[in-house]
């Protein structure tokens, strides 16, 4: 168990050396789990204390809108996932349901958040996560807001190859923004 959250520690403090006795204080608030595909890991409009390092296995997000699934991201492993909104203690915005049986490191973001004022290297080890969170959100602001659907559907088999083999084309569809339809005809070019 230790060599699965010293990866974690390690991807977050790349640019830090962290003491051990920080390291330690961290380890007080990681737990390993697992849950079948399909789980719903946080729910659209509540609140949750825990983000989320995939060890293996497959994630996507998505909302509501007008009752229909509309899929936001998808994450696999080694990337983290969670809800900005509950960090702040406010309900998420987003569905996070699992697409494969999978494997986590859940950070107790409630308790480790308590220490961010006290222990620099929390603090710093923190905003790391938020740091690659803000670049992905940015990414996707760009992909969405910039390009057309054949370019989304282009960046996304450069940068995420693993989608068409993992997330069911109808997730893949509407995180495009595009019937099922015109992504078999994408794919088909």
């Amino acid at each position: 168990m230790d060599i699965l959250f010293d990866k974690l520690i390690q991807k977050y403090s790349a640019n830090q050396q962290l003491s051990k006795q920080t390291i330690a204080e961290i380890y007080t608030h990681l737990s390993i789990l697992s849950f079948d595909k399909k789980h719903l890991l946080i729910r659209e409009n509540q609140r949750h204390d825990y983000a989320y390092f995939i060890i293996k296995g497959a994630v996507r997000s998505y909302y509501l809108k007008d009752g229909i699934e509309v899929s936001t991201w998808f994450a696999f492993e080694n990337d983290m996932v969670g809800s900005l909104h509950n960090f702040r203690d406010l309900p998420s915005r987003e569905t996070f349901e699992l697409t494969e049986n999978t494997s986590f490191i859940s950070i107790n973001l409630k308790s480790l958040k308590s220490l961010i004022y006290s222990n620099v290297g929390i603090s710093n080890f923190i905003s790391a996560i938020i740091e690659e969170y803000a670049v992905f959100l940015e990414d996707k602001i760009f992909y969405s807001q910039l390009m057309n659907s054949l370019e989304r559907y282009e960046a996304l088999l450069e940068n995420e190859p693993q989608v068409l083999q993992r997330i069911p084309l109808t997730y893949i569809a509407s995180y495009l923004g595009i019937s099922r339809e015109t992504l078999s005809r994408l794919r088909s070019k």
